[in-house]
Order: structure tokens, then C-alpha cells, then sequence
């Protein structure tokens, strides 16, 4: 007996795409096409794009730490909504620095998610000795800053390097948000000491320059010491080439970028201010800008979309000056939309979208291929897509406890429907179904290594 079959959908995978219905036992796909078994539950998906559970590889849910802004109740059942069906959390109030910190949050989330999730750990630099206890605890991946941020200290060059090395020795990966540390301090000195307050001082104090320098030296270190490096939030073409290069010299580096960098232009942040800070800033000046983020991601030189999800409420930002407000946007429940959208237009394949929400990130980060395939073998995480439905999103139809989106307004074409996790219903129409306490926590290839 079955438990679920998915009927009549069009399969996409990042090969191409066909017709199959999809059959569910005990929480995994057990086969694809038709079979003779009865089932507990059919759905009928005629009309409708089946695609793996989006794996977003980089949230922040602040749970533990200032839960209003977010906590994994809310910000999972937002990923659901969104297609999301697996995410990897670090959160920089309540930073993952050893193992102990990671088991206890493992412990503290057991109840607390509708969707499974991985975790994630902070390096500082005076804790360089327990790396390998964290990936071996089960730790997603290690996240480097290469400028102090959210209160997370700076890993310097020297720093940075033996880290590496460190990884490199048991295959671990890392996540490096880049941004030089000299350049962004001098900004912003020189910046406070004009009294400058004004909106525009997002783009001057953390500028292109800073993220060049900084992504040269991560992808220059990740070759010299052989470690994988993933380059987060990478936001526009000519940081994208640059680390390119060092990955055709042999670096096993990778690109992340986020939505924001598609389509939200540098100067929007003059008039929205607080609600476009986040760092790196939007880069686009042209709809030239924009094709050419797309063309990089079709091509493959941005191996993979994630959303950097890091929510405040409108009044949260509001708060204090652009200097004190805080950093971020939500994201997780409209990524899927937004990458469908650009597949509508033809600005990317559809294909090229489920390898890049999909597969890529549970490759890297060693869910694959539990999740981001639709496989014989694989989790049920299941995204049911109507893709000609057209809306215009709206800050009503946000889960998040942010309550708002920086793309309100827009029309988009594409849209989840249905989400299943492990085979469940857990989001319909834009909304969370269920409980939270029915996703579980998914180690990290450390974990299954040792």
C-alpha cells in the first residue's frame, strides 16, 4: 500500500523534463511512472510542474536569540509557503561556535520545525582548534566573514588561511561572506566623520571594492590550500568572473547568489533606505546588469540560488538610523517565485532552475541524494508548480514574521501550490499545513563520515 501518489504532473529535473506520477511510502519516493498499488492518498497534479523541494542553504530564523524578527516556527512554515522543503539556519545572535552549541540547538528545535533543516557554524578566529568537532557533529558547513558583521568577528588572511588548511585536511566545506575588512572599516569611518546619515551611505560604505578584494583572497586561499569554498551572496558579474578564474587555475570554489541581486537596483535604497540594507547591496544599474546575473546563472558560473533570508519587521528597520537598523531582507517564501518568474520569461531554463535551487546546494552541502532529486530512494520533498499563474505579490500574503517584501507590487508568473515534506502536506496555496515538529534535523556529511 501506498501511502501517497502524486498524479498526472510533469517532472523537471535539471536534464529535461517528463510525464509521471509520483509514488510515496514511509516518507520516500519508492517509484516514478505507473505502477499497480493502491494508496491512501492520491493527488491529482494534472496541469502542474512537479519539482524537488527547494534546498535553501542560507537562513537566518534568530531562533534561539531575538525571536522577534523571526523564530523556526514562523520562518519554517514561511519556507513551506514558499516551496522550500529543506534549509540550513545559522543565526548570528545566537552564533554555533562548537559542538556542544550545535548539539544544543539541535535539542532546542526538535519541536520547533515544519520543514527538515540543517545547521550551520560560526568560525572564530580564537576557536580555530574545534572545526573538525563541528563538522564531525554534524555541522552543514562552516561560515567565514572576512569583515566584522552582526557582531561575528573577522577572519583575517592569516586566520582565514589555517582554517582552510584545517578543512581542506577532512574535506569540509566552508561559506565565506566577503567583504574587506580594511575597506569597509575606512568607509565607514570616513563616512561617520562627514556626518553623513543620509541612505545613500549603504552603497559607499560597503562597495564593490570591498567584496572584489575580499572574494580575490577567498578564492586565491581556497586554491593555494586545496579546502571547498563556497562564496556567499556574490552580487554582481564582475566578482562572479573574478572568482572564476581561480576556479579554472584549480580552486574548488563555488558561487552563491540570492534574488535580491536579479532584481533589485542599486539606487532603491535611496528612496526605501532601511528596507533595502543588506550586505552586499543591490549592485544593478541597468536591465543589462540583470540579463547578465541571469546568463551567469544559466551558464553555470553561479552554481546556486539561496535566499539569505534575514527578516525584520518594518518597524524594526525603521528603528534608530541607517546606521543602527539592521542588516537583511526576507526572502524564503518568494525565491522559488521569483527564479519561476525569470523561467517564464526565458531569462532561465527551467532546468537550470531546479539544478540551481535543487540539486546544486544538497550536492555540495551532502544531502544529496536524500534530497533535491525526485528518485527512487529520495525523500518525498515534492513542490507541485502551477506555472502559468500569474499574481502580484503583496506584503499580506507573507508568513514571515517580517510581514513584508521588498518585491510587493510586482506581478510574477509561476507559483507553488503544493508542498510536500516526506510525503506530507505542508503547504497549500501560499500557506503552512500542519505542525510544526514534523521536520527533522538532516547532519551534515561530517556527521555521516565519522
Amino acid at each position: 500500500m501506498l501511502d501517497l501518489r502524486i498524479r498526472g504532473a510533469t517532472v523537471v529535473t535539471p536534464q529535461g523534463r517528463f510525464p509521471a506520477d509520483i509514488h510515496v511510502r514511509d516518507g520516500r519516493i519508492v517509484a516514478l511512472g505507473s505502477i499497480d498499488a493502491p494508496a491512501r492518498q492520491t493527488v491529482d497534479a494534472a496541469g502542474l510542474l512537479a519539482l524537488p523541494g527547494m534546498v535553501d542553504s542560507h537562513v537566518h530564523f534568530m531562533d534561539p536569540g531575538d525571536t522577534t524578527r523571526e523564530d523556526f516556527i514562523t520562518g519554517s512554515g514561511a519556507a513551506a509557503a514558499g516551496g522550500v522543503t529543506t534549509v540550513i539556519e545559522h543565526t548570528h545572535g545566537a552564533p554555533v561556535r562548537d559542538a556542544d552549541d550545535l548539539r544544543r540547538k539541535v535539542a532546542h528545535l526538535r519541536h520547533r520545525s515544519l520543514v527538515d533543516f540543517g545547521l550551520s557554524a560560526h568560525v572564530w578566529p580564537d576557536r580555530l582548534r574545534g572545526l573538525h568537532g563541528l563538522w564531525e557533529a554534524g555541522a552543514a558547513y562552516l561560515k567565514v566573514f572576512t569583515c566584522e558583521t552582526h557582531g561575528i568577528p573577522a577572519l583575517l588572511a592569516g586566520d582565514l588561511q589555517q582554517c582552510l588548511l584545517d578543512v581542506a585536511r577532512w574535506d569540509g566545506i566552508v561559506l565565506a561572506h566577503c567583504e574587506d575588512d580594511a575597506i569597509t572599516r575606512e568607509r565607514e569611518v570616513t563616512l561617520r566623520r562627514a556626518g553623513r546619515t543620509d541612505y545613500g551611505v549603504i552603497p559607499e560604505w560597503r562597495t564593490r571594492d570591498a567584496e572584489s578584494v575580499a572574494a580575490a583572497e577567498v578564492a586565491l586561499l581556497a586554491r593555494l590550500t586545496g579546502a571547498r569554498v563556497v562564496i556567499a551572496h556574490t552580487s554582481h558579474p564582475p566578482v562572479v568572473k573574478l572568482i572564476r578564474q581561480e576556479r579554472h587555475r584549480g580552486a574548488r570554489v563555488w558561487v552563491e547568489s540570492c534574488p535580491q541581486y536579479f532584481y533589485l537596483k542599486e539606487d532603491e535604497v535611496l528612496e526605501h533606505g532601511p528596507l533595502r540594507k543588506f550586505t552586499p547591496p543591490a549592485r544593478l544599474r541597468t536591465a543589462a546588469d540583470a540579463l547578465e546575473m541571469w546568463r551567469l546563472l544559466e551558464a553555470g558560473e553561479i552554481t546556486y540560488i539561496s535566499t539569505d533570508h534575514a527578516p525584520s519587521t518594518r518597524e524594526q528597520k525603521r528603528a534608530g538610523d541607517i546606521w543602527t537598523c539592521p542588516f537583511g531582507l526576507p526572502g524564503v517564501e518568494t525565491t522559488l517565485a521569483m527564479v519561476l518568474h525569470a523561467a517564464h520569461h526565458g531569462w532561465v531554463t527551467l532546468e537550470r532552475v531546479v539544478a540551481a535551487v535543487c540539486e546544486q546546494p544538497a550536492r555540495l552541502y551532502g544531502f544529496y541524494p536524500r534530497k533535491g532529486v525526485l528518485a527512487p530512494g529520495a525523500d518525498a520533498d515534492v513542490t507541485l508548480v502551477e506555472p502559468g499563474r500569474t499574481r502580484v505579490l503583496t506584503d499580506l500574503e507573507i508568513n514571515s514574521k517580517a510581514g513584508w517584501t521588498p518585491y510587493a507590487g510586482m506581478e510574477v508568473a509561476g507559483a507553488p501550490v503544493m508542498t510536500f515534506s516526506r510525503g506530507r502536506l505542508v503547504a497549500r496555496d501560499g500557506r503552512p499545513q500542519g505542525e510544526p515538529g514534523w521536520g527533522q534535523w538532516v547532519p551534515g556529511a561530517g556527521a555521516a563520515a565519522s
